[in-house]
């Protein structure tokens, strides 16, 4: 028992240490409560040429024991300081997601063991209000100052359980739109604590 402690505690400590050194991580937290609801808040930040600073509450609910789904709202500052120009933003919208836990505990299928985590796969799409005179490259909108876009994000993680329905989550995810000018930099780490 006291070696699985101190594998968690090891595992946490390089992810603090990951989220500090990472300028693509994206951190969030859910609460999760008894029954089948649960609810949460992730907040996210992206330093680099493009700065975002992002957060977003969460309700979803435990359709099975492995499938999960949920809706939210997402609110970003965005702030683009490329040679030439320099643009800053508030971008905003609802979300969907879902998350499919593969594989409940790792450790029940390798033959060596792991870190107690199970794998999941997530899916997310975020409708999100753009302004025109930055993201509407080909002036489709150029009668509107914002329009509305969708964002696909997809991604696959390991959540390890850190005590009585408590979870740590680490994902690396990908924006899957067809744009050419995504919101999101490829790939990104996503870091989560449910409590």
């Amino acid at each position: 028992m006291r070696k699985c402690q101190l594998v968690r505690r090891v595992f946490i400590l390089i992810v603090l240490f990951y989220i500090g050194i990472d300028s693509n991580t994206k951190v969030y937290a859910q609460n999760y409560q008894s029954g089948n609801l649960f609810y949460g808040f992730y907040i996210g930040i992206d330093v680099g040429v493009v700065n975002q600073f992002e957060g977003s509450p969460l309700l979803g609910y435990k359709i099975t024991p492995w499938w999960h789904a949920g809706l939210g709202g997402k609110y970003q500052y965005y702030y683009d300081k490329r040679v030439g120009r320099v643009f800053r933003a508030h971008i905003f919208g609802p979300l969907v997601l879902t998350d499919i836990i593969a594989i409940q505990n790792l450790n029940d299928i390798l033959p060596f063991r792991f870190l107690d985590a199970g794998l999941y796969l997530h899916g997310e799409m975020n409708l999100f209000s753009l302004p025109a005179k930055h993201f509407d490259r080909n002036n489709v909108e150029r009668d509107n100052k914002r329009f509305f876009r969708p964002t696909w994000l997809t991604g696959i993680g390991l959540r390890s359980e850190a005590g009585t329905g408590n979870y740590l989550h680490i994902m690396l995810a990908i924006d899957v739109s067809a744009h050419s000018d995504k919101i999101y930099s490829n790939p990104f780490v996503r870091i989560g604590f449910m409590f």
